[in-house]
C-alpha cells in the first residue's frame, strides 16, 4: 500500500520536483479515504485542515450563488488535489465537494502539506497561483453574467482578471476620467453618484463600469466604497473580446446599460461591436412560467366566501352588523380579487402594502372628487346638457371620472422607473378598483338610506359581478396609454418608434374613456341592457388581455436577456444541477434591495433596476 501511494505521488505532475525522501514521508502519514456516491468530504465555510489527492473516480465541486441557488464549479478526476486553497490562502472552505460516484481519496493533512510545500518552492508557487485563479473562477461562476461561457473559457478569463482590496471611503471611479475597467464586487457596499445625485448602492454580484466601456466615454459617475471590501477587475479588451466571442454576454450587458442610461439607445449607434445586436431576438424561456400566481384565487375564495356569508346572515338576522358586513364585503370582494388577479399575471410584482396604498388613496380621493365635480358641473346647473342628446352626459362623466384616475396614474407613472407595460396595467387596475369599491359603497349606502336591505344587497351582487367588466379594465387600458406617452417622454428613440407610442397613447386613451361613455349610456335599455353591458365589458376585457400578453412577452424576454439559462447552455451538466436542486429547500421569492421589485427565486438580477437579487440571510 506504501508502495503505491508514493508511485502515486511520483506520477503527479503537480508532485515533481519534490524530493522522493519527502513523497515518502508523506505518505507514510497519509490515508485513503473510500467514498460512495453523494459523499461529502468538504463543506464550504468549515475551516480547513487537510487536502485530498482523488486517486480514482470523480469529484464534484459546487456552491451556492447569492439567491441561493446551487452552482457547479467543476469535476475534478483522477490525480486532481482538492481542498488546498483553504490551506494556501488561509481561508475557509470556499465550495462543497462531494463523491460523484464511487471514489477513492488520500488524505494530506496540513502539517505535512506544508513540509511539502517548503521542499518545493515550484509547487508551492504553482499551488498559489493555481488556487487564485480558481477563487476568482468560482466568483465569475456564481455571477449569472458569466454563465453562457464555457467553462475552460471562463478558467481562462480568470486569468486576465484582477482582484483588489478596497477600504471604507475609497473612491474606485471617479466621474469624468477614463474608463478602462468592468469592476464587479466581489464583496462589500459601494455607493455611486452622478453630477451630485445619488443613483444607487451597488452590492455583492453587481458591477459598474459597463456602460462606460460600451457607450466608448468617460466614467459617468463616482463610485465610493462605503465599507471595506473586495473588487474584481477587467480590462477594456478583454471585455470587448467577451462580448463579441458571446452574444448571450453582450445582450446581458446591453440590457443593464439600457436599464441604466437613458440615451443608450442614441449613444451605441454605429458601434462596431454591437452592430448585429438586434437580428436575433430573445426567445423566451419556460423558466418565466412558474412565476405566475394562482394567489388570486384563494382571495376571490376568501372574500367572496366572507360576501356569502354575510348576506346570508343578513337576510336571516337583519342585525344592521351582519348589513354592515355584507355592505363592505360587496364593495371590495370583486375589487380586491380582479387586482390580485392582474398582479398574479406580473412576473415582476411589487409589495401587496404598496398596490393597497394606490387603492385606498384612489379610493378617497377620486370618487369625492368626482362627485364634486359632476354634481356643480352637471347635476346642479347642467340645464345645457339637456339639449346636447343622450351620449353627451355619459361622455362627459366619462372624462371627469376617466381623467381623475388617469391623473393619479400619471402621478405615480411620471418617474420613469416603470419601464414595463405591466407596471402601468397593474397600478391602472388598483387606481380603477379603487375608485370602483368605493363607488359601489356608496351606492350601496343610498340604496340603504332609500330602501331596505334587500335593495342594497341586490345592487351590491349586481356591481360585484359585473366590476371585472368595469372601472379597473378601463383604467388599466388608459393607464397603459400614459405609459407609451410617458416613454416618449422618458426614453426616445427614434422617429418612427416615437410615433407608434403616440398612436397607441391616443387610441389606448380614447378606447378607455369611449368603453366608459357607453357603459352609462342611456340607449340600451330594457331587455338590451345586460347584454349590452356584456358586451361592452367583453370588449374591455379582450383588450385588457391583449395588453397582459404584450406586457408578459416584454417582462419574460427581459428577465431572460438578464438570468441566461445555465442548464440551457451546457444540458451535460443539467442532471447533476437537477440533483443539488432537489436536494435544497424551496428558495422562497426574492425581493429587490434597489427598487422594491418582487421576482422569483430562480432569478439573479432585477429586470427592472439591473441589479443583484440577493436572497435574505
Amino acid at each position: 500500500m506504501m508502495t503505491d501511494i508514493v508511485s502515486f505521488l511520483k506520477r503527479n505532475p503537480l508532485l515533481r520536483g519534490v524530493p522522493d525522501a519527502e513523497l515518502a514521508s508523506a505518505a507514510a502519514i497519509m490515508e485513503i479515504q473510500q467514498l460512495h456516491d453523494g459523499e461529502r468530504f468538504i463543506t464550504e465555510g468549515e475551516v480547513g485542515d487537510c487536502c485530498y489527492f482523488i486517486m480514482s473516480g470523480q469529484a464534484l465541486v459546487s456552491s451556492r450563488n447569492l439567491i441561493g441557488r446551487p452552482v457547479i464549479l467543476g469535476v475534478l478526476g483522477e490525480g486532481a488535489l482538492v481542498g488546498e486553497i483553504a490551506l494556501l490562502l488561509d481561508e475557509t472552505r470556499s465550495a462543497d465537494i462531494k463523491a460523484l460516484g464511487e471514489l477513492t481519496l488520500l488524505r494530506l493533512g496540513a502539517a505535512p502539506f506544508y513540509r511539502l510545500a517548503e521542499a518545493s518552492p515550484l509547487f508551492y508557487e504553482s499551488l498559489l497561483f493555481s488556487a487564485r485563479i480558481r477563487q476568482v473562477h468560482g466568483l465569475l461562476r456564481k455571477a449569472t453574467i458569466w454563465s453562457s461561457i464555457a467553462d475552460a473559457e471562463l478558467r481562462g478569463l480568470a486569468e486576465v482578471t484582477s482582484r483588489q482590496q478596497v477600504s471604507k471611503g475609497d473612491i474606485i471611479v471617479a466621474q469624468g476620467e477614463q474608463a478602462n475597467s468592468l469592476y464587479m464586487i466581489a464583496s462589500g457596499k459601494f455607493q455611486a453618484i452622478s453630477s451630485g445625485r445619488k443613483k444607487a448602492i451597488l452590492g455583492s454580484g453587481d458591477c459598474f463600469g459597463e456602460g462606460d466601456l460600451l457607450l466608448n466615454k468617460n466614467c459617468s459617475g463616482t463610485v465610493t466604497a462605503l465599507e471595506d471590501g473586495e473588487l474584481l477587475l477587467m480590462g477594456k479588451e478583454e471585455f470587448h473580446y467577451i462580448l463579441q466571442q458571446y452574444e448571450q454576454v453582450q445582450r446581458l450587458f446591453l440590457e443593464l446599460v439600457n436599464i441604466r442610461y437613458a440615451d443608450a439607445d442614441d449613444a451605441m449607434a454605429g458601434n462596431p461591436l454591437l452592430d448585429e445586436k438586434d437580428e436575433k431576438p430573445v426567445e423566451p424561456e419556460k423558466k418565466s412560467e412558474t412565476i405566475k400566481s394562482d394567489a388570486w384565487i384563494n382571495v376571490l375564495f376568501i372574500l367572496g366566501g366572507l360576501f356569502i356569508a354575510s348576506t346570508a346572515l343578513a337576510i336571516w338576522l337583519k342585525h344592521p352588523i351582519w348589513v354592515g358586513a355584507s355592505l363592505l364585503f360587496g364593495s371590495v370582494t370583486g375589487p380586491v380579487a380582479f387586482v390580485s388577479y392582474i398582479r398574479s399575471s406580473q412576473l415582476l410584482g411589487y409589495r401587496i402594502s404598496r398596490l393597497a396604498q394606490v387603492f385606498v388613496l384612489s379610493a378617497f380621493t377620486t370618487v369625492p372628487l368626482a362627485w364634486l365635480i359632476q354634481s356643480r358641473l352637471l347635476f346642479a346647473g347642467g340645464a345645457w346638457l339637456a339639449h346636447s342628446g343622450p351620449i353627451m352626459e355619459p361622455i362627459a362623466v366619462s372624462i371627469i371620472e376617466e381623467g381623475l384616475k388617469l391623473l393619479l396614474c400619471i402621478l405615480i407613472l411620471r418617474s420613469g422607473k416603470h419601464r414595463f407595460l405591466m407596471d402601468a396595467v397593474v397600478f391602472g387596475a388598483a387606481v380603477g378598483m379603487g375608485f370602483a369599491a368605493a363607488e359601489s359603497l356608496w351606492y350601496g349606502w343610498n340604496y340603504l338610506q332609500q330602501g331596505t336591505a334587500s335593495d342594497m344587497l341586490a345592487v351590491m351582487w349586481v356591481r360585484a359581478l359585473l366590476s371585472p367588466f368595469g372601472h379597473g379594465t378601463w383604467t388599466a387600458i388608459g393607464s397603459a396609454g400614459l405609459w407609451f406617452g410617458l416613454k416618449n417622454r422618458v426614453r426616445p428613440t427614434s422617429r418612427q418608434a416615437v410615433s407608434r407610442n403616440s398612436v397607441a397613447t391616443l387610441l389606448l386613451l380614447a378606447t378607455s374613456l369611449l368603453l366608459h361613455a357607453l357603459w352609462n349610456s342611456s340607449f340600451m335599455e330594457g331587455a338590451l341592457r345586460i347584454p349590452g353591458m356584456l358586451l361592452i365589458g367583453a370588449a374591455g376585457l379582450f383588450i385588457l388581455f391583449r395588453l397582459l400578453n404584450r406586457g408578459v412577452r416584454d417582462e419574460s424576454a427581459a428577465l431572460n436577456t438578464l438570468n441566461p439559462s445555465f442548464d440551457a447552455q451546457y444540458p451535460e451538466q443539467a442532471a447533476l444541477l437537477e440533483k443539488l436542486d432537489a436536494a435544497s429547500s424551496p428558495q422562497p421569492a426574492l425581493r429587490c434591495e434597489a427598487c422594491g421589485t418582487l421576482a422569483p427565486s430562480q432569478l439573479s438580477y432585477c429586470a427592472r433596476c439591473g441589479q443583484a437579487l440577493r436572497s435574505s440571510p
